[in-house]
């Protein structure tokens, strides 16, 4: 198995099959499905008394104009499921643009599942394009698009056929193939490109009372500024069940990656012991605890949900690298915890996700609340993360409330984020930890208005150099719906944070209009 899948994995063999999953999946068979196309184009004016978030000796106040032209694109049908959403932000400034400022800025979060040969071939993908900070230890992405302090795009793309098959009731295979894409406009992090290949395979309903399965992964990373790297992971799971609701579980299997390292092991073994609860269908934990070829490893999964509120706890560490986290969302995703307080009322999935779409819209809220910052680095590195989220919601409010701990170590050479850091900060990265907690409260003063309040701190040590950054911000929108096409909305904002890259606090207070308009 080795063998065969290192060679589908060959580099040259891998961007050949991308083309041909599209293919196949152009071919499917035509269904019925409901396309639905929305042009839509924003306005809105800004007045901000730091504009491009530079310290507060250099602040200087501008107006911004926003034109922000735009459209959603869905898809439900048997067959496919699309959504796609695209905007961009064009902006003048009242005098003349000083640094730190940018004239426009894109976002794109796109994705689709098809169904490609029944029960057989199947195919999922995604596109994004993201304004993201580029360090922990500056300025971050506070709702200001205009300034481009610390920061930079991303662009990512994933395309993904798989096949999966039933063996009766005794076992379930998939197998993945993997093609994705992350570039930036920063030229010390570039473009990266890798070919993966995913094996699972898991036992049927026959084993009622011991389980098993068993995962095989290979991936080989290209990238324009470190060197080629090959990941590979091999792993066999059981669990026992005692009761209907409680299994004790265990796995073992072998780690090996091939990343230059500052001399510490880069593979081993691996093994854990864990146990696996879910007294109902509202409630559920997975908890563990084992070694992989960096030290002890820990994991925790805990869900709950009420009538009108949810909770999650987790926490995990894995060896990763930031390209890996910009592929994957690393924000509490707010259409998520709306779907699960809204399935109570709303049992059908997709009435379901109509309304939490309606809610957001009407309410302005962002689509997911701040986290961790994914600083950009080309190095891979030990991730551990708490992680702890409640939301609430009754007839008019929604309260949502998150905390965070990460810890990154690095795990290769420094040299590869030479050119993204310099030398007078190369080692900022070696050892960071973040914390930090947002809350967010919506309110509907009725089927036309609505306000809400998000409040935001986080803090970054750099372990290494001993030094931290802090970043606060508070902000407050008002919308009203005018019409069926109409929108209109007020937000006043407020910034404050220090870093010590530039040595220096920065403030920003602002106060923006906007009117949205739906083609």
């Amino acid at each position: 198995m080795t063998t065969t899948m290192a060679k589908c994995c060959a580099p040259a063999a891998l961007p050949k099959l991308a083309p041909m999953a599209l293919a196949l999946l152009m071919a499917a068979p035509a269904a019925r499905a409901e396309w639905k196309f929305a042009p839509a184009v924003e306005l809105r004016e800004t007045w901000s008394d730091n504009v491009g978030l530079a310290s507060n000796d250099k602040a200087g106040s501008q107006f911004i104009t926003e034109v922000v032209p735009g459209f959603s694109l869905t898809n439900v049908g048997p067959r496919l499921k699309l959504h796609a959403n695209y905007q961009l932000h064009l902006y003048q400034y009242s005098k003349e643009r000083t640094g730190g400022t940018g004239r426009n800025t894109s976002s794109l979060n796109a994705g689709a599942q098809a169904k490609v040969v029944d029960d057989l071939l199947f195919f999922d993908g995604t596109a994004t394009i993201s304004q993201q900070a580029t360090s922990a230890f500056g300025p971050q992405v506070n709702n200001n698009g205009y300034s481009t302090n610390n920061r930079n795009e991303v662009r990512t793309i994933r395309l993904s056929p798989y096949l999966q098959h039933r063996f009766g009731s005794t076992a379930q295979m998939e197998l993945r193939y993997t093609r994705d894409t992350v570039d930036t406009d920063n030229r010390g992090m570039g473009r990266s490109d890798a070919n993966s290949i995913n094996l699972n395979i898991n036992s049927g309903p026959a084993f009622r009372t011991v389980g098993w399965g068993f995962m095989a992964n290979r991936q080989v990373l290209d990238d324009s500024i470190a060197p080629t790297s090959t990941t590979q992971l091999v792993m066999a799971n059981v669990f026992y069940r005692l009761t209907p609701t409680f299994s004790l579980t265990a796995s073992g299997g072998y780690d090996k990656f091939s990343y230059e390292s500052n001399g510490q092991a880069t593979q081993g073994k691996s093994w854990s012991t864990g146990l696996r609860w879910n007294p109902s269908p509202r409630t559920s934990l997975d908890a563990s605890l084992g070694k992989r070829y960096y030290g002890n490893s820990y994991s925790l999964a805990l869900n709950h949900r009420a009538r009108y509120s949810n909770w999650s706890v987790s926490y995990g560490d894995s060896v990763t690298n930031s390209r890996s986290n910009f592929l994957l969302p690393s924000a509490i995703d707010t259409a998520a915890m709306l779907d699960r307080l809204f399935m109570p009322n709303f049992p059908d999935a997709a009435k379901r996700a109509a309304a939490v779409e309606a809610y957001i819209r009407a309410l302005n809220l962002p689509r997911a609340l701040p986290d961790s910052v994914n600083y950009f680095s080309n190095r891979y590195a030990l991730q551990k993360q708490l992680q702890a989220s409640v939301s609430f919601t009754t007839a008019r409010t929604s309260t949502m409330f998150n905390v965070f701990s990460m810890r990154r170590e690095a795990l290769s050479l420094t040299q590869v984020d030479s050119t993204l850091l310099g030398s007078s900060s190369g080692n900022v990265n070696d050892n960071t930890r973040q914390t930090g907690a947002s809350a967010l409260f919506n309110y509907r003063l009725n089927s036309r208005t609505g306000a809400s309040l998000s409040a935001t701190y986080t803090n970054a040590d750099s372990n290494s150099l001993g030094k931290g950054s802090q970043n606060r911000a508070l902000r407050l929108f008002l919308t009203h719906q005018f019409d069926q096409k109409i929108s209109g909305g007020v937000e006043v904002r407020r910034v404050r944070g220090s870093t010590f890259l530039d040595s220096g606090n920065y403030t920003e207070n602002a106060v923006a209009a906007s009117v949205s308009i739906k083609l």
